[in-house]
């Protein structure tokens, strides 16, 4: 896993993510960028952080981040509430409960990131000891096409992480 912790972008004068207790995760949200496969970490943390993002993010919104390479990127520690989904399940925010990881593309991930988000779901899970249950981001339920409107092709096989 690649330490990406500190290194990247982040927006000035927006308060910084809060903590969270780690021992309230017990999922992961797969996520993806929609954008070009060939972004880099930095370009999303670059785009996220910038006057064309979506939301005022105070940083890049995933715990983690598969780029094309299929390296993961550490981009937070687990205990960083990141605001990487607006589902609430029972109450309970994802951003408390779920760990963000997203691949970078927009169409399927490739076999090098499948294999990079089985490896961050499954650092995680060592992480935190004990497993963690995998969804799409639009399985939560979101109305969102977020990881893709293919997910369903290939998310099964990240969610066989051990």
């Amino acid at each position: 896993m690649l330490d990406l912790r500190g290194q990247l972008p982040i927006r000035l004068y927006v308060p910084p993510y809060q903590k969270r207790p780690p021992s309230g995760i017990v999922g992961a949200t797969i996520h993806y960028t929609a954008g070009s496969p060939t972004a880099s970490v930095e370009d999303v943390a670059r785009y996220q952080v910038g006057p064309n993002a979506q939301e005022t993010f105070s940083a890049i919104a995933y715990t983690i981040v598969v780029p094309s390479s299929g390296v993961p990127a550490l981009c937070h520690s687990l205990d960083v509430r990141c605001w990487h989904s607006g589902a609430r399940i029972g109450g309970v925010s994802r951003n408390v409960s779920h760990v963000g990881i997203c691949w970078i593309g927009n169409d399927v991930p490739t076999a090098a990131q499948i294999e990079g988000l089985r490896r961050a779901v499954r650092w995680c899970s060592d992480q935190l000891g004990r497993e963690l249950a995998v969804e799409g981001h639009r399985e939560a339920p979101y109305a969102t096409a977020c990881p893709g409107i293919r997910f369903k092709e290939w998310i099964d096989q990240v969610r066989s992480y051990r």
